[in-house]
């Protein structure tokens, strides 16, 4: 076992000592105590993703990881970085110090050695190095295929769920929850009822790939404590839903 491994071992133990881990919801109490843990303490540590992994492992959950690449690479102190959008040439401006240039290409290294292949990078208007009149900045790496189409050609499209929306007990949110629900990407949520929806309903979470007729409104109670009312559609992949048998399978699973 590495050194890192043997450390991450010890915090996890320290994090699930005061959890009942003998049912279901003392081990979701505890993973999300672990995963709490990360985000305040290791996000700025290269091996943060390994010890949400090994969190997950230990209490039988699906394993998360952190869009973490902005943390590891320290923002200088006189790095800067416009991105100008043109609307009459179809034209992109991007302009740096040398600091910002060189800020740009450390996440760009980041980036191109990620194992994980949710990471991505977020440079936002007015948040350093970014000017206060540039545009937003969203970078993403992907296989080949994405840009060829092979995948699609091969029929490699997003299968249909086979679930019983009514059986649904708890949704997460794998990434980019809606940005007006207050909720937490990979945290579960209780569901408190579903029912059918078109997809046209102003409180929806659109996903172009799909029928419409595979849209449901689920109401759940968000981190403030509020019933929220929402329609996600059943097979994105953005949104994971679980039974309750599932839950239970997940929390008892033998470790």
């Amino acid at each position: 076992m590495s050194k890192p491994a043997e450390r991450y071992a010890q915090i996890l133990e320290q994090i699930l000592r005061p959890f009942d881990l003998s049912h279901d919801f003392g081990r979701k109490r505890a993973y999300e105590a672990a995963i709490d843990y990360a985000r305040e303490h290791l996000i700025e540590d290269p091996h943060c993703n390994e010890f949400l992994v090994a969190a997950a492992k230990r209490l039988g959950f699906a394993p998360i990881s952190f869009d973490a690449i902005e943390s590891r690479v320290k923002v200088p102190q006189n790095a800067w970085l416009d991105v100008w959008i043109s609307d009459e040439d179809d034209e992109i401006a991007v302009t740096g110090t040398r600091d910002g240039i060189q800020y740009l290409i450390e996440l760009l290294t980041h980036l191109r050695d990620a194992a994980d292949p949710d990471q991505h990078i977020h440079l936002d208007r007015g948040l350093a190095p970014m000017t206060d009149n540039s545009a937003n900045l969203v970078l993403f790496k992907e296989e080949e295929s994405w840009f060829t189409g092979a995948a699609a050609e091969a029929g490699e499209e997003f299968p249909q769920r086979e679930v019983d929306p009514k059986s649904i007990y708890a949704i997460q949110f794998v990434h980019y929850p809606p940005e007006d629900l207050p909720i937490t990407a990979h945290k579960l949520y209780r569901v408190l009822d579903v029912a059918g929806d078109d997809g046209e309903s102003p409180t929806v979470k659109e996903f172009p790939e799909g029928t419409s007729d595979r849209y449901f409104r689920f109401t759940f109670v968000a981190d403030n404590d509020e019933k929220f009312t929402y329609s996600f559609h059943l097979d994105d992949p953005a949104v994971n839903y679980f039974t309750h048998r599932e839950i239970l399978k997940l929390a008892m699973r033998s470790v």
